[in-house]
């Protein structure tokens, strides 16, 4: 995976729809524009990501720990990460790739998987 397939793959769930809670005050449309610019300006080159333990296991951890994982963008201790080969996104946070704790969701809803 490269940077722009990385972004292709990002705007490709975006397409489909986000569920977000606008905040008080912020036009829906306006609001996923805000933070699908925040999210691209924040793609890194992806890095394989290990995937070491989540905050809810019971949920997606087994799945995240046996696919191969990418780490696509990054603030922070951040990492938005996606399973290789299928629309998927989780949080996970970190110091190095290769030392993952993820939230434990995930869904192809990239956006509320990034705003965690």
């Amino acid at each position: 995976m490269n940077k722009s397939a990385a972004i292709s793959k990002i705007k490709q769930s975006i397409s489909e729809g986000a569920q977000l809670i606008t905040p008080k005050g912020r036009e829906y449309d306006e609001y996923v524009i805000d933070v699908t610019d925040k999210l691209i300006s924040n793609v890194i080159q992806p890095v394989k990501a290990t995937v070491i333990s989540a905050c809810f296991p019971e949920y997606y951890l087994d799945k995240y720990q046996s696919s191969v994982v990418w780490c696509v963008a990054k603030w922070e201790d951040n990492w938005l990460l996606t399973i290789e080969n299928e629309c998927e996104f989780a949080l996970g946070f970190g110091e190095a790739p290769d030392n993952i704790m993820m939230l434990g969701f995930s869904s192809s809803d990239v956006l509320a998987e990034w705003l965690g």
